[in-house]
């Protein structure tokens, strides 16, 4: 049978697409992952080591941290992955380790080297004890544990709980009923974990999942019992060997099978009254916090930003917003906290990040106090206090306010002259000047075209016009073209502002153009002391430049506390305002 001319062109651009070598984008990166944290001494524990970015490595990985264990290859595998036009390609190296000893051990960094640049992936922590010995279930194909990484512990501090399946027969439609207790919650770590392991020195497959566990009042509590249901499939009515030996093409539908663990003790004691803090907020774990002032020179005026960063292992919920105390000439600005958090093998960690724009209005050094934070630390069972650092803002003079600079358009400076200048002539006009009648005179050929008299006709027309327009606009002086957008001003603005909703940045600009037209200035920043003394200076009464000043002051911290891009509606009295002002200069 013979293939088409097109099909067996198809195949072969297909064949070369799989035999040539695809560039791979991309950033390199390498990543150690174990398939569980806790093993016996007669377990065997898999490690894959991923490096994506690259189809190959220049050498084998160099593995960290593994002396006590016996470690055999178990093969490598390359992937690519083409989405949206960008290959990706990854390559992964499989090894299995045998511990030779029990004890917690740092597994990792494994170094590998691509294109001569040598990549680190990063660290994992295993705990190797030593094999769980028989409690009556040894024999059993499909049991249930579960433990506490610990017994005892405070209000709001957390423990590990930890479920293990163990099973040597086929199972299917897992499902896992958690007992509800009463101030107490459980917060699943992770997604499930399978992996295999020995026990009493049988082989098991092994389900785990992880919770933690936190209570919230003092008391003696029992977990449990705990119970999975699931369905075990029947092995004996298949025949022995061949394709269909295998429980996916079982057409048997299973045995219901429910398996409980034992019910554990938990003893949760309060929270010691000694040594606790006055602004102690119910924070438990491990915590540390750091801060941060950017820029920390800065001129009047100007804005600098504190950041504060609050992170650690605990109920990182309840990690309270500091605020920092009234400083003499510093304007501050609290941004909103952001909190996030992360369910890891350990527990619940997390991060809260609080920054604060400080605006000062003058100059010298400027003395930021420490921020405190105090927890009840898990580790040494004892309440403890962070600081931060004292931080200096420096504020350099800033630059002369504009206000004080202002010109009236049209007012000569003492001193300035005025000269007159010379026509310059910069260019002609395409078409000649027509200066007689007779130019426009019908000639003998009468084959014009009908659009070119059409122009011929209107020209006169519109030289007219043009030089009408030039003249009035030229003989218009500066002051006369000012008062015409000082009658104006108030309803420019007016149309401005009623036609749309403004953001706080786009109305001090709206008030800042109003002000500018209406007595022919050029102010290019606008501060609410510098309106407040231009409306004064011009005659308006104290009580409506006060008013002016307040209106802007509303906006400008609106624009420092982080709402700048929020639009607000114009009704809180500024059309009133305006319209005030121009009574008062009638």
């Amino acid at each position: 049978m013979r293939l088409k001319p097109g099909r067996n062109f198809f195949k072969f651009l297909i064949l070369c697409f799989l035999l040539c070598p695809c560039p791979a984008f991309g950033d390199i990166s390498v990543t150690l992952k174990l398939d569980r944290s806790e093993a016996t001494l007669l377990d065997t524990v898999r490690m894959v080591v991923s490096v994506s970015g690259t189809r190959k490595s220049e050498s084998q990985p160099v593995l960290k941290g593994t002396d006590a264990f016996q470690i055999t290859p178990g093969g490598t595998s390359s992937r690519i992955e083409m989405i949206n036009g960008k290959v990706n390609a990854s390559i992964e190296f499989t090894y299995f380790l045998r511990p030779k000893q029990s004890g917690t051990f740092n597994i990792g960094p494994v170094e590998v080297t691509v294109k001569g640049k040598t990549f680190q992936s990063n660290a994992e922590k295993l705990a190797v004890v030593a094999p769980q010995k028989a409690t009556g279930k040894d024999s059993e194909p499909l049991f249930l544990s579960t433990e506490l990484s610990s017994k005892e512990i405070f209000v709001e501090e957390q423990t590990i709980f930890i479920l293990k399946l163990y099973r040597r027969v086929n199972v299917r439609t897992i499902s896992l009923n958690m007992p509800d207790i009463e101030n107490v919650k459980l917060t699943q770590l992770g997604k499930p974990r399978e992996y295999q392991s020995v026990y009493n020195g049988l082989a098991y497959q092994v389900l785990e999942v992880k919770y933690a566990m936190v209570a919230s009042k003092a008391g003696e509590y029992v977990i449990g019992p705990i119970r999975m249901d699931m369905t075990v499939l029947q092995s004996g009515r298949r025949s022995p060997g061949g394709l269909f030996d295998d429980p996916f093409f079982s057409f048997s539908p299973g045995r219901p099978v429910s398996v409980a663990a034992d019910p554990l003790a938990l003893k949760v004691l309060p929270l010691p009254q000694e040594g606790r803090p006055s602004e102690f907020s119910g924070l438990v774990g491990r915590f540390h916090m750091t801060s941060e002032l950017n820029p920390d020179h800065v001129k009047t005026g100007e804005s600098a930003t504190l950041t504060v960063i609050i992170e650690g292992l605990g109920n990182v919920n309840l990690i309270p917003d500091l605020s920092i105390p009234d400083i003499e000439h510093l304007k501050i600005y609290a941004d909103q906290p952001a909190l996030n958090s992360t369910e890891g093998p350990e527990g619940i960690r997390g991060s809260k990040i609080m920054k604060w724009a400080m605006v000062p209005d003058t100059d010298g050094q400027l003395i930021l106090p420490p921020l405190v934070l105090s927890y009840f630390d898990t580790a040494s069972r004892e309440y403890k206090t962070l600081k931060t650092v004292s931080h200096t803002l420096t504020v350099l003079p800033g630059a002369a306010p504009e206000a004080q600079s202002l010109v009236v358009a049209g007012e000569r400076q003492k001193g300035e002259t005025t000269e007159k200048q010379s026509v310059k002539e910069i260019g002609r006009d395409i078409l000649p000047i027509h200066s007689s009648i007779k130019d426009f005179t019908a000639s003998s050929h009468h084959h014009f075209r009908e659009w070119f008299l059409f122009i011929i006709l209107f020209a006169p027309v519109m030289v007219y016009m043009g030089l009408y327009f030039a003249v009035k606009f030229r003989g218009a002086s500066p002051e006369a073209l000012s008062r015409g957008r000082a009658k104006k001003a108030a309803r420019v603005f007016m149309r401005r502002c009623r036609s749309q909703e403004l953001p706080p940045d786009e109305m001090i600009l709206t008030i800042k153009d109003y002000l500018n037209d209406r007595f022919g200035l050029s102010i290019g920043v606008l501060t609410p002391n510098e309106a407040e003394a231009l409306l004064i200076a011009r005659g308006l009464r104290p009580e409506t430049a006060e008013k002016m000043k307040d209106i802007l002051k509303r906006l400008e911290d609106a624009i420092y506390t982080g709402k700048g891009e929020a639009y607000c509606r114009l009704g809180e009295g500024l059309p009133e305002v305006v319209q005030q002002v121009e009574k008062e200069l009638q």
